[in-house]
């Protein structure tokens, strides 16, 4: 688990996506040169929406699936408001990795 954090912090995308409001975390360490392929949203409701789409857990891991399986070195970035429980944050996460992509981000602001 350690390793994971230390790899979503130096890997953190700072990301605007239009949309869906979201309050990012405050950061004040991270990689802002790293691009994500895919930006995840998690709104403060719990929704999630991947490119301006809203989706469940379950329809976004098989988006997400269906994309790792074309493009294996496919990255994403989970940009999640900072009011969401953590709970959430978990599962969209493991939504994430369940679907086969092994490049994940954090997204925060500075």
């Amino acid at each position: 688990m350690l390793v994971l954090l230390i790899v979503f912090m130096v890997t953190a995308r700072f990301v605007q996506e239009s949309g869906v409001s979201v309050n990012l975390p405050k950061a004040s360490a991270g990689d802002s040169s790293a691009l994500a392929d895919l930006v995840v949203t998690l709104g403060r409701d719990g929704s999630a929406s991947l490119g301006g789409r809203e989706l469940d857990l379950a329809a976004l891991g098989a988006v997400l699936e269906t994309e790792a399986r074309a493009n294996p070195g496919v990255r994403v970035s989970l940009a999640a408001d900072e009011d969401l429980p953590y709970k959430t944050v978990v599962s969209a996460l493991d939504a994430v990795k369940r679907a086969g992509v092994t490049r994940v981000a954090l997204a925060a602001r500075r």
